[in-house]
């Protein structure tokens, strides 16, 4: 056989028939097949990858036919990518690092009102929006519960604190007379897992007065995850640093020190007040802006 050069339109490297290599034709476009070494495919990896993604329930048809014909495709995905190993275990990539720029925007907005911050949620929210966000709370903590058991949202919303929000909250729904209500109530007080709490709650009719009081318990968690998430994502992306620490590790860690004073007591003798009066006082004597 003639020896000729053959360069491949993916990698652009050149390769020689003739010379014993064995050649497949498996890259066709626009009805041409292009000539690509079967040792350079490397398709043990590629499928390894592929299962990993399976076993996470994701749809791979569309991407099993480009890793097969395009090389570059191929390159996303790296030896033992961290990644794809943590899909494989579960579907669920845990980043402690991440706090989520929603929360600090709206507790930015809460804590700049001229009257504070419980005047401001007592204005913008009412009760409506309290069972629905206690319930997409909920969820989350049930997700949680399962994927990352020790995430530290637990310590904001215990278990007895939510019991005690969907009890408060039950005296004023409007769908159950009173005798229900109180057997309603003493039911959810004996749940003992979020989970088992979730199913319940979801079985239930709501109708609520929107001038209906928010309740304190609710408050006091929503107030200390705001701030704690907000003190974390100013410092840790935004630059502040904390008036008597030096930078930001030293910032964080005194956020830290005011956590862990704080969920040293019982979940219902918790001030979250502190780490609140710690977020404002910080934004105040550094004259901070936040700015997106």
């Amino acid at each position: 056989m003639n020896k000729f050069e053959v360069r491949c339109p993916n990698c652009q490297s050149s390769f020689v028939l003739g010379n014993g290599d064995s050649i497949s034709a498996t890259n066709i476009k626009d009805g041409i097949a292009y000539l690509v070494p079967k040792t350079i495919r490397n398709e043990n990896k590629t499928d390894s990858r592929i299962e990993a993604l399976k076993l996470a329930g994701i749809n791979v048809d569309k991407l099993q036919s480009l890793m097969q014909t395009d090389s570059a495709v191929k390159e996303i995905f790296n030896e033992d990518d961290p990644i794809v190993n943590e899909i494989s275990k579960g579907g669920f990539i845990r980043n402690p690092e991440l706090f989520r720029r929603f929360i600090t925007a709206q507790t930015w907005g809460l804590i700049k009102d001229k009257y504070g911050w419980t005047h401001a949620v007592r204005n913008r929210y009412d009760v409506n929006y309290v069972l629905k966000q206690t319930k997409k709370e909920l969820a989350l903590l049930c997700k949680l519960t399962r994927k990352s058991p020790n995430d530290i949202r637990f310590q904001f919303f215990t278990l007895d604190d939510i019991k005690y929000i969907f009890r408060h909250l039950m005296k004023y729904n409007r769908m159950y007379e009173k005798e229900t209500k109180d057997v309603i109530s003493s039911f959810i007080n004996r749940i003992t897992s979020y989970q088992k709490l979730y199913d319940y709650i979801n079985k239930l009719s709501w109708h609520l007065d929107k001038r209906t009081s928010i309740p304190s318990t609710w408050l006091n968690c929503f107030k200390g995850a705001g701030a704690y998430y907000t003190l974390q994502n100013l410092i840790r992306t935004h630059g502040l640093v904390i008036p008597g620490c030096k930078d930001m590790t030293e910032s964080l860690e005194k956020v830290e020190s005011a956590f862990k004073d704080i969920i040293g007591y019982r979940p219902n003798r918790r001030r979250w007040d502190i780490l609140m009066s710690l977020l404002m006082k910080a934004v105040s004597e550094t004259g901070f802006e936040l700015k997106y």
